[in-house]
């Protein structure tokens, strides 16, 4: 019965990361944490799927992704979907794609990861970016930070700062043992 239970709910569990940046306000932030904080991580490298309808280049996710392998994160194929149905991540995957059912509301961006409940494994991670912010110097690896597992942190000049005016390139405590 126990094994049933578990098989049935152990599998996935949906967590959202909504950034608190909208396109044209500022928020407080309060205190910092010591060190940045990965919730989750990848059991291998994600392929990278790009949904052609974002707006997004191939050449600019790319770019972002490097910001990543820099810090000794992989990935497997990157590619672009020029499907209009493009939505929905597969396991092992980051799907880059419009919003759906208010997702990001006034926020640039926002990243959901789906994840085991038993062993904490990220499953698949589903980016949500408008084609007007897509281009956003700094957006892209953010959010790919999300989908890595990393929560916000709230030191000004760092890249997952929740806050996009007030964030940067800074990656103290980012990169992969």
């Amino acid at each position: 019965m126990l094994f049933l239970f578990l098989f049935m709910f152990g599998f996935q569990v949906n967590h959202a990361v909504v950034d608190n940046c909208p396109y044209e306000k500022f928020y407080k932030i309060g205190k910092s944490q010591r060190q940045p904080v990965q919730k989750y991580t990848w059991t291998g490298p994600p392929d990278v799927r790009v949904c052609e309808n974002t707006g997004a280049s191939l050449l600019r996710v790319r770019n972002a992704l490097k910001y990543w392998e820099r810090l000794g994160y992989e990935f497997g194929d990157v590619y672009l979907d020029r499907l209009s149905y493009c939505m929905n991540p597969k396991d092992q995957e980051i799907a880059i794609v419009l919003p759906s059912d208010g997702a990001v509301g006034d926020k640039m961006a926002a990243t959901r990861v789906y994840s085991s409940r038993l062993t904490g494994e990220i499953l698949k991670a589903k980016i949500f970016v408008l084609p007007k912010t897509v281009n956003k110097e700094r957006l892209l690896e953010h959010e790919i930070g999300h989908a890595l597992g990393w929560s916000h942190y709230n030191s000004r000049g760092h890249i997952m700062h929740p806050n996009w005016w007030l964030g940067g390139l800074n990656s103290y405590g980012l990169r992969k043992n």
